[in-house]
C-alpha cells in the first residue's frame, strides 16, 4: 500500500478499513489520490491493473457499515458491482475477492 493508513486524511472508519487490510491484500492494491479529498471515501486500485478499482464509502450507510462500488477493466456480466451496508468483515472479503489477494 502506498500510504500510511494511520495518518491518511480520511474518516476514522475509512482508516480502520485500511489498517485492517491483510498484508497480502494491502500489497495487491494502492490508494488512489482523490481530487475531491472527501474523508468519507477511499478508492483502491490494483497495483498492476489500473482499471481494477474499489470505491469504499460511508455516505448513506448505516453506522458501522460500508458501501463498495467495484470497477473492472472490462464489463463482466452477472457480477455484483456494488454492495451497501457491509460490516467490516464482509467488506474485507469482497476486497480480497475483487483484488484476488
Amino acid at each position: 500500500m502506498n500510504i500510511n493508513p494511520w495518518v491518511a486524511p480520511k474518516a476514522r472508519e475509512i482508516r480502520k478499513v485500511l489498517v485492517a487490510l491483510a498484508p497480502q491484500l494491502a500489497s495487491a492494491c494502492d490508494v488512489v489520490p482523490d481530487a475531491g479529498n472527501d474523508p468519507q471515501i477511499v478508492i483502491l486500485r490494483h497495483t498492476e491493473l489500473d482499471k481494477l478499482r474499489a470505491h469504499i464509502y460511508l455516505h448513506g450507510q448505516r453506522a458501522g457499515t460500508y458501501g463498495i462500488f467495484l470497477e473492472y477493466p472490462h464489463p463482466v456480466p452477472g457480477i455484483m458491482e456494488s454492495e451497501e451496508n457491509l460490516p467490516l468483515s464482509r467488506l474485507l472479503e469482497s476486497l480480497a475477492i475483487h483484488f484476488d489477494a
